[in-house]
């Protein structure tokens, strides 16, 4: 007589099986939420930076003082026309992102007709996000080039 064979897993291979795919699964979600906080301080900083060039485009292109102003500790900013800023609504950051450190002086940046040159060199606007994660947003010598880089 044959013996019957046994098809199938048993209790223990399944028990590790599940180990093993929970082990798995924890790690990936650690990852996971750590590339979101990374994710989410880099489109904060990638939202500064456009607004700035594009802010520095305008006062070429119209021949008129544009700026932009952050205040510490805060998560919105007022971007546009100097003569109407204070009349502009604010624009806010991605949630869980706020300016942790902005340029002395107003927290501003003013952009100078016709050529868009920067009223004061070397502004450095910092943002700290989800985790303590920081990029800094600068702007460049007088001609207003816009650089985003970690600390």
């Amino acid at each position: 007589m044959n013996a019957p064979s046994q098809k199938g897993i048993s209790l223990l291979e399944l028990l590790i099986a599940l180990a093993v795919l929970g082990i798995l699964l924890g790690v990936g979600l650690v990852s996971l939420s750590a590339y979101r906080q990374s994710l989410v301080i880099r489109e904060a900083a990638t939202q500064v930076a456009t607004e700035l060039q594009s802010i520095r485009q305008q006062a070429r292109r119209q021949s008129l003082n544009f700026s932009f102003q952050a205040v510490e500790g805060g998560n919105t900013y007022k971007a546009g026309r100097t003569a109407e800023l204070a009349s502009l609504p604010s624009r806010s950051l991605p949630p869980g992102v706020v300016f942790q450190r902005v340029p002395a002086g107003g927290g501003g940046v003013t952009f100078l007709a016709p050529y868009g040159v920067v009223d004061a060199a070397n502004r450095t606007f910092t943002l700290r996000g989800p985790g303590n994660r920081v990029l800094n947003v600068h702007v460049v010598g007088s001609t207003g080039k816009v650089v985003v880089r970690a600390p």
